[in-house]
């Protein structure tokens, strides 16, 4: 297991806050209006605890989510915090199967759902065998005077779980990672500082789900634990997002997302009118960050921060924090404050050189402290973080990721990482995204296919990707086969589905690949499909 360092107890967030800003606004939601004061958030956190005990749940026990982004969820989060209840968010996208597997093997206690999922949670529970079962409205919204005495504030065990967060499981089978409340709040120094926030005088516009890092611990918990404001939306939706950021009386300042979702927002109709006079910054992770983006929200005033990171690593690793020149290159910046950072060669575990791809190892007290139910030793040495990425740093000490490892093909023996490929062929003015996977080969073992989404209007040849990669990748390295589509598959937190990529068209290389596409854009389709269950 990893070193843990910090060794006095961690402050109750609410409580402090409660204390110092009583009538600030802790959490609002955008799609209902309401708001919540840090003293109102203080009143129903400890009778949300009060009842979690209530309920027989305790410390240490785990508790299922299924609910949307709302207020209420992250009272539930603060009231299990405080209560020593450990919290594990299920993503809602999931089927039933997959959701009940997450259930036994968290081996969780309770589970508690909000109106809009009652259904899908209550067939959860009776799958994996939940005897208790929760209403997240009628737990986070209980009075004084129904029997209930608020559980008062008291000091953390740093080292004490308060979360299960499951990865997306792009690769595999998802895991459970660890959230520590020291782990929590190393992160939140890390973020915070890179962001540049310095004052609680900021509102996050939340349309992320809370059960993926993104949603939590990207920006939305150091921005509480700082004190600022977090506005909640249950979904992402283009044009209500641009309408409320677009009315400056709301006064959003930040929004996280992923840069897949956020091109959503400019080929929006509302976007060139749309006022982003009080938005200061969008932390980007889980995809490339293209030079359209980057100029299109330059072009309005708003710094786009992309960072690396993953569900295990706080999730911030690594940060941009210049401008938009270096970020047309291509980097995602360089090592968060405290947060250590080596490119290993994978075989014989030595670091490599500068401009060599490595493996990313990570190290600090932001990292989980491992896996539910899984041997560190699989992932840790001595005590640093593998995190089967692949990357190379620059001279000046710039990282730039080149993929997953499980993301790489071989052709020729060579190896060819996707995301380095990707990133040359994004920056053709007539490719909107791009994913790049090895298919067979008779000659080379493996070649690269390019699976183009194109901008409108825009015709894309295999030439033209070719052009593009000359003088800036090797030969080896170009994609042989192009397949222009109308979506790419997608999970959850808005990352490509690779594995869905890979299946459809390593089915199909006995035959050309199909034309019509129905089956990507219908499993990127129901991936927001709430019936599917």
């Amino acid at each position: 297991m990893p070193s843990r360092t910090f060794q006095f107890p961690v402050s109750d967030w609410v409580a402090h806050h409660a204390s110092v800003r009583p009538h600030a606004i802790a959490l609002a939601s955008a799609d209902t209006g309401e708001q919540v004061s840090w003293a109102q958030l203080e009143q129903r956190v400890g009778l949300a605890a009060a009842a979690l005990l209530a309920h027989g749940l305790r410390p240490g026990d785990r508790i299922a989510v299924v609910a949307d982004n709302a207020p209420r969820a992250f009272v539930l989060q603060f009231a299990a915090m405080r209560a020593g209840v450990v919290m594990v968010p299920l993503n809602w996208r999931l089927v039933t199967a997959e959701m009940r597997h997450q259930c036994i093997d968290a081996a969780v206690s309770a589970l508690t759902h909000d109106a809009t999922w009652a259904e899908p949670a209550r067939d959860v529970a009776d799958a994996a065998g939940v005897q208790t079962i929760l209403e997240l409205e009628a737990l986070t919204s209980a009075e004084p005077g129904n029997g209930l005495v608020p559980l008062p504030a008291q000091p953390h065990d740093p080292d004490a779980i308060t979360h299960i967060l499951y990865t997306s499981g792009t690769t595999g089978t998802p895991k459970g990672a660890l959230v520590s409340h020291a782990s929590m709040m190393w992160n939140a120094f890390n973020i915070l500082t890179a962001a540049q926030v310095a004052a609680p005088d900021v509102n996050m516009l939340n349309p992320m789900p809370l059960f993926h890092a993104g949603g939590l611990n990207v920006l939305a918990n150091p921005i509480l634990m700082h004190g600022g404001q977090v506005t909640t939306m249950a979904r992402w939706n283009p044009a209500a997002i641009l309408a409320y950021i677009g009315e400056q009386t709301n006064g959003v300042t930040h929004l996280t997302t992923a840069p897949s979702l956020l091109q959503t927002l400019v080929d929006d109709p509302t976007f060139g009118t749309t006022d982003c006079g009080t938005m200061r910054k969008i932390v980007l992770g889980g995809g490339t960050t293209t030079p359209q983006l980057l100029r299109a929200f330059a072009a309005k005033g708003v710094a786009l921060l992309p960072q690396y990171g993953g569900t295990e690593t706080g999730p911030a690793a690594l940060v941009l924090e210049e401008g938009l020149e270096r970020a047309l290159s291509g980097t995602c910046g360089k090592p968060v404050l405290h947060t250590a950072v080596r490119l290993v060669d994978p075989d014989t575990l030595t670091d490599v050189a500068d401009d060599v791809v490595g493996e990313v190892w990570l190290k600090g007290p932001a990292v989980t402290p491992g896996y539910w139910n899984l041997p560190n030793e699989q992932y840790f040495v001595d005590g640093w973080f593998r995190t089967g990425d692949a990357a190379r740093r620059d001279a000046d000490g710039y990282f730039y990721i080149a993929g997953r490892y499980k993301d790489m093909y071989k052709s020729g023996g060579e190896n060819v990482y996707a995301a380095e490929v990707e990133n040359v062929l994004i920056d053709l003015p007539e490719v909107a995204e791009v994913a790049i996977i090895g298919v067979p080969d008779a000659k080379w073992g493996e070649v690269g296919l390019a699976v183009v989404v194109a901008n409108p209007g825009a015709d894309v040849t295999l030439d033209a990707l070719h052009s593009a990669c000359a003088g800036r990748i090797a030969r080896y390295k170009y994609p042989k086969n192009l397949d222009v589509v109308a979506a790419l598959p997608r999970n959850a937190t808005g990352k490509v589905a690779k594995a869905a990529l890979r299946e459809h068209y390593r089915s199909a290389t006995a035959t050309p690949p199909p034309t019509d596409h129905e089956s990507l854009v219908t499993h990127q389709e129901e991936s927001h499909d709430v019936s599917r269950r």
